[in-house]
């Protein structure tokens, strides 16, 4: 990613400090024209709740006087926000790079170039499998994987010398561990990085009416990776990212530091979070559709909202400090890699050069054609939920 002085300047201080807010996510919309199993943000959409422009350009202009470096919007899905082209370019007016976190989908082409002709030059686009059945089946609309996989081509080519870098998001999960080291290789095949979340899920389908979790994880047993149904599921968990861990250290464009690679495998394996802390709040925080702020995802909206006159010295007071400490020191943890891969990037030397390695180094060769990504699509028998002969 190209950067000014004045960004390199603000990670240098954020290395040191860990107290300079570089990261931000902005969930644009929870409006999203898909339904995957695993995320509930799609049932609370509510275009009325949705900043205006000129709202927006009074955040991407305080966003950067409190220090924000790297800004993901997501939602939802962004581009059900019929103007996110316009909202990315305030933002990206404002000296802030800008990545666009979406399905890919259902999204038109002429979006795409409008977004790419307004300074957008950092893509995230969800793909779960290679298998399109599969993936359908998580996403709940068919022709998902043909339509995401079209749209990466797409933007690879496109986006071809402009010093971006589109990434893969990929949920790790019971219906596809074994595929993740096929889906590094078809990464690295269509011109795209990768980055790998483990899967995060509700215990209890009754947690849904009350935890503020829900809104964003669902009740999927199927997709859980614990000890039961599945057979040496620690096996299977260590042979994979052995595999992800030697690759990364091979070069393949795996996003992910090596610290969250370790933590990945130990929370998969024991549902424990990583005990090495969160910098939520100051490392980096998150922005509602409406605007108000917050530390983090999991954390209450009991913040001051962004848009608040005194936000800025608010951000900067002891007041807020006590505040995000102690709300961050209860958390329980969770594996969201822009968190917990940012602190691993600020906590850890191998995660810093690692992550400055992979966007530092210009992407070398040709992009695939269209026709050589979809023959990637698997299409042989298995079960899309394994050990289910049927999954609906």
């Amino acid at each position: 990613m190209k950067l000014n002085l004045k960004n390199y300047v603000r990670i240098a201080q954020a290395a040191v400090t860990r107290r300079v807010p570089v990261y931000a996510h902005f969930g644009i919309t929870h409006r999203c024209d898909l339904t995957c199993k695993m995320c509930g943000i799609w049932r609370y959409g509510n275009k009325k709740e949705e900043l205006s422009i000129p709202e927006i350009r009074q955040m991407a202009q305080r966003m950067a006087r409190i220090g924000v470096v790297q800004l993901s919007i997501g939602g939802g899905e962004p581009f059900a926000y019929e103007n996110v082209e316009e909202a990315a370019k305030e933002f990206v007016d404002a000296g802030l790079n800008v990545r666009l976190l979406t399905n890919g989908v259902q999204v038109p082409r002429e979006r795409l170039d409008k977004a790419i002709e307004y300074g957008v030059k950092n893509f995230s686009i969800s793909l779960d499998s290679l298998y399109p059945a599969r993936f359908d089946y998580i996403c709940e609309v068919e022709g998902s994987w043909e339509g995401a996989v079209s749209n990466m081509v797409y933007l690879a080519n496109k986006l071809k010398g402009s010093g971006g870098m589109p990434i893969i998001n990929c949920v790790v999960s019971n219906l596809n561990l074994e595929e993740l080291t096929d889906m590094v290789r078809f990464a690295k095949e269509i011109g795209f990085a990768i980055s790998f979340l483990p899967i995060e899920l509700l215990a209890n389908s009754k947690d849904g009416v009350r935890n503020w979790e829900a809104r964003f994880i669902r009740h999927r047993p199927e997709m859980g990776l614990a000890a039961g149904p599945q057979d040496d599921v620690a096996g299977r968990i260590d042979r994979v990212y052995d595999a992800l861990i030697r690759m990364k250290k091979e070069g393949w464009p795996i996003l992910n530091s090596t610290p969250y690679l370790e933590n990945s495998r130990i929370y998969l394996k024991t549902g424990r979070f990583p005990a090495d802390g969160c910098d939520a709040g100051a490392l980096y925080f998150s922005i509602s559709p409406n605007g108000q702020f917050t530390i983090c995802h999991r954390t209450s909206h009991g913040y001051k909202h962004f848009l608040d006159p005194d936000f800025e010295e608010y951000f900067k007071s002891v007041e807020y400090e006590y505040q995000r400490k102690l709300e961050a020191g209860a958390c329980d943890g969770c594996m969201r890699a822009c968190w917990i891969d940012t602190s691993s990037m600020f906590r850890t030397i191998e995660g810093f050069f690692e992550t400055a390695k992979l966007n530092l180094v210009p992407r070398v060769g040709e992009p695939a054609t269209h026709d050589e990504a979809m023959a990637w699509a698997k299409y042989d028998a298995v079960d899309i939920v394994p050990g289910q002969a049927s999954a609906k």
